[in-house]
Parts: structure tokens; sequence; C-alpha cells
């Protein structure tokens, strides 16, 4: 299911410095709207919220495509991580 895959990725940006928190519990709500399709008479009652609830995966695929993930923060923390290991 894919609100499965919402909520990880969620979670996984919730804990990541990458990328704005927001957009990590806006895929988490998002994927909540998502569980909703298990039922789905609830889904279709609920149709329009859900599908406003997925402005978080809009937003993600902006934040990507706009800013991106800064590279050079990326190898400091990966040279830093490799140092530490070391």
């Amino acid at each position: 299911m894919f609100a499965v895959f919402e909520l990880g990725i969620g979670y996984l940006i919730i804990r990541s410095t990458f990328l704005p928190r927001i957009l990590g519990v806006l895929m988490v709500v998002a994927g909540c709207g998502g569980l909703t399709f298990v039922w789905p008479p609830l889904a279709t009652s609920l149709f329009s919220y859900i599908l406003a609830l997925n402005v978080g995966e809009l937003l993600l695929m902006l934040w990507l495509l706009v800013k991106g993930v800064d590279a050079s923060r990326w190898q400091e923390r990966a040279s830093a991580r490799q140092i530490g290991l070391a």
C-alpha cells in the first residue's frame, strides 16, 4: 500500500536534517489519509478531504525540484562520519 510508504518516508524526513520537518509531517498526514482506503466506505465519504491531505506529496516534489538537498552539507556529514569510524 502506498500509504505505508508515505508513512515511512514521512518518518525518515522527520528524522532527517536535510529536509524540513514540516514536509515529513505532511507526508505522515498524507499516509494517514491514504490508510482510510482500507475501508472503502470511509474513503468514499472523505475523498475530498483525503485529496487535500496529499498536499505533502506535492510540496515534497516541489522542494526536491527547486531546492534539492544541500550536497556540500551531505559531504561534510559523510566525511565526519567516516572520520568518526576510523
